[in-house]
């Protein structure tokens, strides 16, 4: 279980899709850790996408732990949070040199209380609600349902260390696809900063950036409607210019 198997794993994917559907060409969305796999596949294989959308985008792991952590520190001071900046800087050299993943859970347990939207009702991440909605899908069965809780913890602790080391930006700034960024105002966990200066040094075939101003991490959870709108009016005309096989 590595970075380039993850790589390897989703060409592996799109590829089946292509042909179980019969198509030249998919659309992909990554989504947080998808997004460090969907910004790989669309420099790499352009003539697999119809276009990559981008949500909670992440380029750089190490770049992006240090801006969370930064971001997080300022907001505690401002606002006068002291348990926040006592564990914060106890803390102060951060990311660790060697991942620690109770660690980094709990910074970005304060990033999301000091930086995320107000709370709105139930969150996306909201346990209960997670539990809830596996152990009633019809396609997983009890075994895989264990399987899911377990793998998260595994996967983690696994992939992390290495994941940590990863930077897009090695990929080079030419992109032979479109490319949208799909991004909440709000995102604690993948600063919104980060993603509009990096959207800034590429080129691609057509470049988007929607904001979503009541969002954070979650904006497809955060404003289904809007997202579902934008998907459909400036993502799905972008087959039009790439017929299917028949």
């Amino acid at each position: 279980m590595n970075v380039p198997q993850m790589e390897q794993d989703t060409l592996e994917v799109v590829n089946y899709l292509c042909t179980r559907f019969k198509r030249e060409k998919i659309f992909v969305l990554g989504h947080s850790w998808g997004s460090l796999l969907g910004l790989w596949l669309v420099h790499e294989h352009p003539e697999l996408i119809y276009a990559y959308v981008g949500t909670g985008q992440v380029v750089n792991m190490d770049q992006n732990a240090e801006s969370v952590f930064r971001d997080a520190v300022q907001q505690a001071r401002d606002s006068h949070n002291e348990q926040a900046v006592k564990y914060l800087e106890s803390i102060a050299h951060y990311p660790p040199p060697n991942a620690d993943l109770a660690v980094m859970s709990n910074v970005n347990q304060w990033a999301e209380q000091l930086l995320g939207p107000p709370p709105s009702g139930q969150g996306f991440t909201d346990i209960r609600r997670l539990l809830s909605d596996l152990v009633s899908a019809p396609e997983y069965s009890l075994a895989d349902d264990y399987g899911f809780i377990r793998g998260q913890s595994l996967s983690a602790n696994v992939l992390l260390p290495e994941a940590m080391k990863v930077d897009r930006n090695k990929l080079g700034i030419n992109f032979r696809a479109p490319i949208l960024f799909f991004e909440g105002r709000h995102d604690p966990y993948c600063r919104p900063s980060l993603i509009w200066d990096y959207t800034q040094t590429i080129t691609a075939l057509q470049k988007e950036f929607v904001w979503f101003d009541n969002s954070g991490h979650f904006p497809f959870y955060e404003e289904q409607q809007k997202f579902t709108d934008e998907l459909v009016q400036r993502v799905l005309p972008l087959a039009n210019h790439h017929p299917a096989s028949d």
